[in-house]
């Protein structure tokens, strides 16, 4: 229906439009299709091709590319490792969402990016379980675990801080308003603002208890974020040839989708989830 109108390539597969836009209205979605004819028409192309929905989609989603952006070979090096770290403990967690694309194209404030396709179910729902958060914490810091085997611990980067950030309110939640804490218990504690913490909006929380429940919580905090950054050193370690393959193509490519990352992978050596 929101491509009414519009010529498009016969390459462009709605299904998979579909799956990596879960949650997204009738009036996001028409918003996309005007996006990629206009990247169309700048590219002087009489079709959209599933390039320019995909582009589009990745401009709406992350901003526009930082196309003139002077970046270092060490830096590129360093951000494909860091975004092949987030893509393989992704694609290696069961029940995690899709791998749909890797890039080191600078955007916003990123200096690259990995998308995943969340379920429109989850998303509908608004329902995670415990499972899902731990794997999610773990491919969030697949990163930094990533530029710690490759770079050592001395030439890690600030580059994983939205990924602490991230991955500490999850986990704070987990502990203080969903009840999957043993030593807190099944009960909700602090007053916490609203967002959703799973769709990146900013989640508030405000002790209201004591100093020594306060003492619990940070001890439960660190050690879900220790076991996440444990589970994700230990997939890293295991497939570091793939992290290797994935990285250098990065390098060479800039952009890799979820079924070229697919094709990295030596078959019956690992399952993969790719969108």
């Amino acid at each position: 229906v929101h491509s009414r109108g519009k010529a498009l390539a016969k390459d462009v597969d709605f299904d998979k439009v579909a799956r990596r836009t879960p949650g997204f209205t009738g009036a996001d979605l028409q918003n996309l299709m005007n996006e990629a004819a206009i990247l169309a028409a700048r590219r002087d192309l009489k079709e959209i091709s599933k390039d320019e929905i995909s582009d589009a989609l990745e401009r709406i989603i992350a901003g526009p590319e930082k196309k003139n952006a002077v970046v270092s070979e060490q830096k590129r090096k360093l951000v494909a490792y860091h975004e092949a770290g987030h893509a393989l403990v992704g694609a290696l967690m069961p029940e995690y969402d899709p791998v749909a694309k890797i890039s080191i194209i600078p955007r916003g404030q990123a200096g690259g990016l990995t998308f995943f396709a969340p379920s429109e179910e989850r998303l509908e729902s608004g329902l995670y379980s415990r499972s899902y958060l731990e794997n999610q914490m773990a491919v969030a810091l697949g990163g930094r675990v990533a530029e710690e085997v490759i770079f050592g611990q001395d030439n890690v980067t600030t580059g994983a801080s939205s990924d602490f950030m991230q991955v500490s309110r999850v986990a704070r939640q987990m502990v203080e308003r969903f009840g999957f804490s043993k030593k807190i218990g099944q009960v909700a504690i602090g007053s916490s603002g609203g967002g959703n913490p799973f769709l990146g909006q900013q989640m508030s929380s405000q002790k209201d208890y004591s100093m020594a429940t306060a003492d619990i919580v940070d001890a439960e905090v660190r050690e879900l974020v220790e076991t996440a950054y444990s589970r994700a050193t230990q997939i890293i370690n295991t497939h570091i040839d793939i992290l290797h393959r994935l990285a250098n193509l990065l390098i060479e490519k800039e952009t890799v989708d979820g079924e070229e990352f697919m094709s990295l992978f030596i078959d019956g050596q690992a399952e993969l989830f790719v969108a």
